[in-house]
Parts: C-alpha cells; sequence; structure tokens
C-alpha cells in the first residue's frame, strides 16, 4: 500500500470523501437534504449550490461504505471550496484527516484490482489465457493506471464498471437470457451513476436489438448479423438496455426523484458547462474537437503515458503501445464481422469501444485521468494482438513438428508394404501401390 500512502494530496480527494456522508442521507432519500433548492438557499460558490447536479451519486456511495468498512465513519471534511487556497480551506476544516484519505485511497485501490481481475477475464475471453495475461499485466503496471490505482475519486470506479458490462455483454451474447440483459442494462445504469457517460453505450445496443426485431417482424434473414438466427427475445433484450440503465441511475440517486428528467436533463449540461469552463480557465487543457481530442489521446497514450516508458528513456517507442493496440482493434472488429455483430466479440467492442469513442467525443478538456476508459480498451486491444498472435505462433511450431513425423511415418508403411521397395528419401520415387 505504499502508493496510498505516499502520493501527494489532491483537493479533488477532498470533494469525494466529503460527499461520503450521501451513505448517510440515503436513510431519508426524500429529506430536504436532496433537495437542490436547500443548497441554493445557503449560497456560496457555484459548485457549492449546484453540488448535486455537479456529480452522480455512486463514487460518493463507494467512498462512504469503503470508510465504513475500514472503521472510519461518515463524519469527514467539510466542502472543499475550489475558489479558495489549502491554507483557507484547511482553517475551514475542509482537509479530510490522513486516517479518512488512506481509507478511502484504500478503496480505490482495492477497485483497482478488481477491475485488473476482469480485464483478464476480457482478453481469456476474446483470444486466450495468454490474451487475459498480457490485458491485464499491461493495465496493472500501466503509470496512468498506477497515478489513479488509489485516489480517491470515481475514475477507477468507471473503468471498473465499463469493463464488467463488457464482460456481461459477451455473457449475454453466448446464452441470451432476460436476468443478462438485465444485467447488462444495469452495469451500465451503475456506470452512469458514476460518471453519466456510459449510459450512451446502452443506445447502439438498443438499435442493435431495434434491427433484429425489424428483421424477424419482416420476415428477413439476420444472418450476417451473427452465426446462427438471433431470436425475437434476444432482440427485445437489447433493445431494453438504455431503459434499465435509465431506471438504475434514477433509482440510484434520490435528487432525481423529484423530477427525473429535468434534474438527469440539468446534469448532462452542468457536466459540459463544466467541461467548457474548465477549457476556457485552463487553455493549456482546452479540446476544440474530436480529432483535437484524437491527438490528445496519442500524446497521453503514446508519449507522456506508456508502459515501455517505465524502462527508461525509450523515445518514441511508445506509440508502439497504441500500435499494437490498433492491430488487436482489427483483430477483434475482424472476429466481430466473421462471428456476427451481435457475437461475444461484437457486443464486447460496442461497450469498451463505444466508452471510448463517448470519451474522445465529449473531450472538451485534457485532464489525464479522462484517458482511463480509452486506456482500458488499449489494454484489452494489445492483450487480443498478442493472444492472437501467440495462437498463431502456437499452430505455426506444430506444423513444423508434424512435417517431418509424417514423413517418417509414410516411409515406414512403404516399407512394410515391400522389403524390395527403395526409400522415398533415397529414391525419389513414391512407394508402389499394392
Amino acid at each position: 500500500m505504499g502508493i496510498v500512502d505516499s502520493r501527494p494530496f489532491h483537493r479533488d480527494e477532498a470533494r469525494w470523501i466529503h460527499r461520503a456522508e450521501y451513505v448517510a442521507e440515503l436513510a431519508n432519500p426524500l429529506g430536504s437534504y436532496w433537495d437542490e433548492s436547500t443548497w441554493i438557499e445557503r449560497g456560496g460558490s457555484l459548485d457549492e449550490r449546484y453540488r448535486l447536479r455537479a456529480q452522480p451519486p455512486l463514487g460518493s456511495y463507494v467512498m462512504g461504505f469503503g470508510l465504513l468498512a475500514q472503521g472510519r465513519d461518515l463524519d469527514t471534511n467539510g466542502f472543499w471550496i475550489m475558489d479558495e487556497d489549502n491554507v483557507q480551506n484547511a482553517a475551514q476544516g475542509n482537509v479530510p484527516s490522513s486516517g479518512d484519505l488512506t481509507a478511502a485511497r484504500r478503496t480505490t485501490a482495492i477497485i483497482s484490482a478488481l477491475t485488473v481481475t476482469v480485464v483478464y477475464f476480457i482478453g481469456a475471453r476474446l483470444t486466450n489465457r495468454i490474451g487475459g495475461v498480457v490485458a491485464a499485466l499491461f493495465l496493472l503496471f500501466h503509470p496512468l493506471v498506477n497515478l489513479y490505482a488509489a485516489f480517491a475519486g470515481s475514475d477507477m470506479l468507471l473503468v471498473l464498471l465499463v469493463a464488467l458490462a463488457a464482460m456481461a455483454a459477451y455473457r449475454l451474447a453466448d446464452r441470451p437470457s432476460w436476468p443478462r440483459a438485465v444485467l447488462l442494462g444495469f452495469l451500465l445504469g451503475l456506470g452512469g451513476s458514476a460518471k453519466l457517460s456510459p449510459l450512451g453505450i446502452a443506445i447502439p445496443l438498443a438499435l442493435l436489438g431495434g434491427l433484429i426485431i425489424l428483421l424477424r417482424v419482416t420476415g428477413r434473414s439476420p444472418r450476417k448479423l451473427v452465426v446462427g438466427q438471433p431470436s425475437l427475445a434476444f432482440g427485445l433484450q437489447l433493445l431494453s438496455a438504455p431503459f434499465v440503465a435509465g431506471a438504475t441511475l434514477i433509482a440510484s440517486y434520490p435528487y432525481l426523484w423529484r423530477a427525473p428528467i429535468e434534474h438527469t436533463r440539468e446534469m448532462f449540461a452542468f457536466r459540459t458547462t463544466g467541461m467548457d469552463l474548465q477549457a476556457s480557465i485552463w487553455e493549456h487543457v482546452a479540446v476544440d474537437s474530436p480529432v483535437e481530442a484524437l491527438r490528445r489521446v496519442e500524446a497521453r497514450l503514446g508519449d507522456e503515458f506508456t508502459l515501455v516508458g517505465r524502462l527508461g528513456d525509450t523515445g518514441d517507442a511508445g506509440i508502439l503501445e497504441l500500435g499494437l493496440a490498433a492491430i488487436g482493434l482489427l483483430i477483434v472488429g475482424w472476429l466481430a464481422l466473421r462471428r456476427g455483430i451481435v457475437s461475444g466479440h461484437g457486443l464486447a467492442l460496442i461497450v469498451l469501444g463505444g466508452q471510448a469513442a463517448i470519451t474522445i467525443v465529449g473531450m472538451g478538456a485534457d485532464w489525464a485521468r479522462y484517458h482511463l476508459p480509452i486506456l482500458l480498451l488499449v489494454a484489452v486491444c494489445i492483450g487480443v494482438a498478442v493472444g492472437q498472435g501467440w495462437e498463431i505462433a502456437g499452430q505455426a511450431m506444430r506444423s513444423l513438428r508434424e512435417r517431418p513425423e509424417t514423413g517418417v511415418t509414410s516411409a515406414r508403411r512403404g516399407q512394410g508394404r515391400s522389403s524390395t521397395t527403395p526409400s522415398m528419401e533415397h529414391s525419389g520415387t513414391r512407394p508402389e501401390s499394392t
């Protein structure tokens, strides 16, 4: 746990630890705490007044339960004022105690360990165990993950939930059923309750389900979607994803209960405004377009944060990681097309690739933690590339071993038919048939 105790305190951690009190307030979900007018009337800075719409709640719940599980209570620090410096916030009691900070970081460290485990299973399912091990080790030792693996926040929680959703998606494709479909929607809803963006993944899944239903109703063959015949029930199961996800988000957050649609829309609007505000304050992190976001991804994951970079001064060698990931992405895409879009490979790719695409399109400011969901896709794709390479190399080695054995066997059989027949190796002729 050295990484838990050694890293310097970050002010964002104070916010997440403060919101651990959400767990206590869940006992009274209809109380004034969850009414935004309560905080607006108290005044203060913009983020003080609109704290409820500023962040979805799951990360705060996890912080609270993590503190309780480690013998801490929910009476933590005050609300950190971003407009004031560390000295002023410390004077107001807004700095978390060392015990609370350590417990919160340990909670995130456990989440990070679970994420690595899930990534192993994804890689192993999409290729083989070698691919799973490589994907898990890449994520485990990657410097960007090491930076946030013990950060008291919700970024690694988002990565875990997206990874779990990908695993649930391929299990649904393996054996479609309503419990598995509900689990997939539930995990996407929990992801939305952590960072909102995973809700968008449910849309392409629903569109795919709608297409299956349309083809079934019109009597056309949906074989190009999958090897076999996807049923009407499977189409309905995929179509249910956004409804289950949305219901999960609303059920998880008492703030949304009073006006679910309006308050959800306000949360998305506030997050967008916050991204724009960050870009205007810190111009060096401003991202103008998805094309610029792709350049930032290349800079972050191909230069600044690379696994090979931990080995020393490697120049531009870090870009090889993205190159290998691109090869893996092509392999997954090819396998998905070969086996069908609604195969395990296809649905897993929709979840992982969808989250990465949403992150890139919605990136208005370039903070390192925003690249974690993209890194998840990179890790899995690198595992797929190595796993498939290992499999191809193994097949080639087996073929080389079998060739000489086949020749020896044929020669011995020829000798057994006729003692006067010369060996093929010496005569260069084929033995006569008997």
